[in-house]
């Protein structure tokens, strides 16, 4: 395989394991799933088409240095074109990654912005619980997740279950 060929074959930002399991895999319900691909499908086509615009007028810049003749306009013309390839080299990548957006946008349930709002409760109640539960077993519960936690009522319930299973433990220590 030639230089160029391994770069063309490398390019893609994100792999689609990477947009499912840690873009899409970061939200704990389908909705928010749903929502995120919209966003980076979003921000993914708006970055596509503005540079394409800027391949364009890249294109035109080279043409029109080139026409003058002038050594310094011939240099920059040759900066110019570097660049082009380099860009021409990441759109690859960024059309690949839109293209298992696009993949991921057509294999998930969709949902209305209504849908999506109402399942709100439902998404902070488990992505709440599944932080708490990742910060305890690290050993680092802040107290801003607690805050978070109280915030959607979730830890008066927490702090029933933890003195409910202290009290358990206690009374088994007891009767050994």
């Amino acid at each position: 395989m030639e230089l160029q060929d391994a770069l063309e074959a490398i390019q893609q930002p994100r792999t689609r394991y990477q947009l499912e399991h840690f873009v899409l895999g970061q939200h704990d319900t389908a909705e928010m799933q749903f929502h995120q691909v919209c966003l980076e499908i979003q921000v993914g086509l708006r970055g596509l088409r503005t540079a394409e615009v800027g391949i364009r007028k890249c294109e035109l810049e080279i043409k029109r240095l080139l026409e003058t003749g002038d050594e310094m306009d011939a240099l920059d013309a040759e900066e110019k074109t570097i660049a082009l390839e380099h860009s021409n080299l990441l759109m690859i990548g960024a059309r690949r990654e839109m293209q298992a957006l696009m993949d991921i946008f057509h294999s998930i349930p969709h949902f209305t912005r209504d849908e999506i709002d109402h399942a709100q409760p439902e998404y902070w109640e488990k992505r709440m619980t599944r932080q708490t539960n990742l910060q305890i077993m690290a050993g680092n519960l802040g107290w801003a997740q607690l805050d978070a936690m109280g915030q959607i009522g979730l830890l008066d319930e927490m702090v029933s279950d933890r003195e409910q299973m202290l009290a358990d433990q206690a009374k088994a220590e007891l009767t050994q």
